[in-house]
């Protein structure tokens, strides 16, 4: 902006202020006979001379600065940077358990890696632009919402922490599309669609390996999306446990350990497994090979350990070979002392209820009570089921006068309450259809069975029919304050006023029978293998229901930090804070004393496969990996010039105290 004339002047300010203190002072004699004349003597600066020796001047030193730095401001400097497009950013960072390898050439996570080219991209916004930071894993966190403040936004990042939690992506597209893409209302009156707030577009950014399930239902609209592959360029060499679980095998006297290995690399790889009980080794398998990009099973003899038994034991499978991602090769285990269930069967007299629970397997499972329907009307059963006794109650086309604190089973009837509801009884019967994914019908097929009468059912809010007619749901299962309550709209067995039976179904004849009954056990009486390690991964809710009714429990986590619980209406307790693989305890809070144990494990092969994906599926587009900017020019002249002004400060204020002192 300076002319030639102009900078010849800028520049000779620095000689003109050194010029100034070459010059001295130079006193004449003066003969006075009072005095009054002395003021006139001390005026020194009208009688200067120039050329004296040039001496030390913290003044000469700040002005000549002064004078440095404001030339310097005039010449522009700066370097040349880039410049993210748009004004509006969202930036989403990964933080699931994948994010956690350690496989970049600096040593560091992935995440960490994510956060410091974030940081980058903040200190290229310019300072009109608006951005918000949101970290997600199977949920979405919205760090910081939209500010303009960099310094904010990179303090938000920086404290983004990794979880061991699975990656869902969903959640967190939801949360960034509300500015770009505003929802709509309708006007009643006037019967018209009426847009809520202005559609804003805005670019976002997503930092994550792609370990992550495709959305294809999601509508980016406004968004405008960029996907940053974070990782190492080479997939690094992994060798995880995806699967584990202790069964008994139907036998009370031997135990054994089942895992699964799984080898992502792309060469075969040998590793040391190890087996703990109670902390310490129990079975060591060395040089166990997986090939390349294959998975295999391994398996311990845990013995006759539950022999004896009295509390549950942690267990612990481990591969010794360490690699780039120490998580997965860690998974968790209980072995709980064989517990049978308490299940009451209320009938008049269905020999072929009472048979099934007489086979081996559900005798050693369960430890069942018979009774007749008068049984319901006694103070015995009151106290009961208001207590909590039983695991799990068979009604035989009879109603109890008060629902049990347990899941439920009703054959041939319907639970009271209201809640359910039987239509007109239907001549003949013909099942049309089963759900087999739910966990009492897995196995169970119906397509010859016979059954003359039928009651087709409707159960409160939330239930699943299971079994399908002609007419109608015959069998479905519906949730009752934290309890299931499973209905069958038929009976096997029909009595007439004078106590004759008669046959209603042939159910009794066929395999799928005693499998259906095996099934309740396992699923609704919580009778499923007693040792099966744990399914609930990070972040999942883990119910619990303790032996003897409590009011409190006490859970520690695996750091040792404990946290207590209140039990909820249906005397279950709901433990949410499960953020970290590991054995957890679950303690009487008055005594300490251990009442349950439960394990979390990742065991996850979309986690475990670190492999960084080249694009990310949104809605119907493959966005490949990439961060869009432009050149810029970073002028730094407004520094230099608030750096003048603090120098000028300085050099008045060591001035004054030079004339005033």
């Amino acid at each position: 902006m300076l002319g030639p004339l102009g900078w010849v002047i800028l520049g000779l300010i620095p000689p003109l202020i050194l010029m100034l203190y070459f010059l001295k002072l130079k006193r004449t004699p003066l003969e006075v006979p009072s005095t009054y004349l002395w003021t006139k003597t001390i005026e020194d600066l009208h009688v200067n001379s120039i050329w004296q020796r040039l001496r030390n001047s913290l003044l000469l030193l700040l002005q000549l600065l002064l004078a440095l730095l404001l030339i310097l401001a005039c010449l522009g400097p700066g370097c040349r940077g880039e410049k993210l497009l748009g004004n509006r950013f969202i930036f989403l960072i990964d933080q699931s358990a994948s994010m956690a390898a350690v496989d970049l050439p600096d040593g560091e996570t992935r995440l960490e890696f994510a956060k410091r080219e974030v940081s980058k991209l903040i200190d290229s916004m310019g300072p009109e632009d608006t951005a918000m930071v949101i970290s997600f894993s199977n949920q979405a966190n919205v760090q910081q919402s939209y500010t303009r403040n960099r310094a904010l936004l990179k303090r938000k990042v920086s404290a983004i922490k990794q979880t061991q939690r699975s990656s869902d992506i969903s959640e967190a597209l939801v949360a960034a599309s509300g500015l770009a893409n505003p929802g709509r209302t309708s006007d009643r009156e006037t019967a018209r669609d009426v847009q809520v707030a202005d559609a804003l577009s805005a670019r976002l950014f997503v930092f994550s390996d792609g370990a992550v399930t495709a959305v294809p239902n999601f509508s980016l609209g406004n968004l405008i999306p960029e996907y940053r592959p974070i990782g190492g360029l080479d997939v690094p060499y992994n060798v995880g446990i995806t699967a584990f679980a202790i069964n008994d095998d139907r036998d009370t006297t031997s135990l054994q350990a089942f895992a699964q290995i799984q080898n992502f690399d792309d060469q075969d790889h040998a590793v040391d497994v190890e087996l703990y009980v109670d902390g310490e080794i129990h079975d060591v398998q060395t040089d166990f090979t997986v090939e390349a990009g294959d998975l295999r099973g391994i398996s311990f003899d845990l013995g006759a350990l539950l022999e004896g038994l009295e509390q549950t034991l942690p267990v612990r499978l481990e591969i010794k070979s360490p690699d780039v991602y120490e998580i997965d090769n860690v998974a968790f285990g209980v072995v709980q002392p064989p517990e049978q269930i308490r299940v009451l069967l209320v009938t008049r007299n269905n020999p072929y209820l009472k048979f099934v629970f007489e086979t081996d397997l559900l005798a050693r499972r369960a430890r069942f009570e018979v009774q007749e329907p008068r049984f319901l009307e006694t103070k015995e059963y009151a106290e009961k089921a208001t207590l909590g006794r039983y695991d799990l109650v068979l009604f035989d086309q009879c109603v109890p006068p008060i629902m049990p604190e347990s899941n439920t089973v009703f054959f041939g009837s319907v639970p009271p309450g209201g809640q359910w509801s039987a239509m007109e009884k239907q001549f003949p019967t013909l099942v049309i259809d089963t759900d087999n994914t739910h966990p009492v019908m897995f196995n169970v097929q119906m397509g010859n069975v016979l059954i003359v009468e039928s009651t087709p059912v409707s159960g409160p809010l939330g239930n699943v029919p299971l079994m399908e007619s002609t007419s109608g749901v015959l069998m479905a299962v519906g949730p009752r304050d934290g309890y299931e309550d499973l209905v069958l709209g038929f009976s096997i067995l029909e009595y007439t006023p004078d106590g004759e039976e008669i046959y209603n179904s042939d159910w009794p004849n066929h395999l799928s029978f005693p499998l259906f009954i095996q099934n309740i056990v396992t699923s609704l009486g919580n009778g499923g293998s007693f040792n099966e390690a744990e399914g609930t991964q990070p972040g999942g809710l883990v119910r619990i229901k303790p032996k003897l009714p409590m009011k409190k429990i006490t859970i520690r986590n695996p750091l040792g930090q404990d946290a207590n619980l209140s039990a909820r209406a249906e005397r279950q307790f709901v433990y949410g804070k499960t953020e970290m693989t590991g054995i957890y305890q679950v303690l009487e809070p008055d005594s300490n004393r251990q009442e349950q144990m439960f394990a979390i494990n990742l065991l996850d092969s979309r986690e475990s496969d670190l492999s960084v994906r080249k694009k990310l599926e949104i809605g119907y587009e493959e966005i490949a990996g990439t961060v869009e900017t432009v050149p810029e020019f970073k002028q730094y002249w407004t520094w230099l010039v608030f750096v003048s002004l603090f120098v000028l400060v300085i050099e008045w204020f060591i001035y004054n105290r030079r004339v005033f002192i």
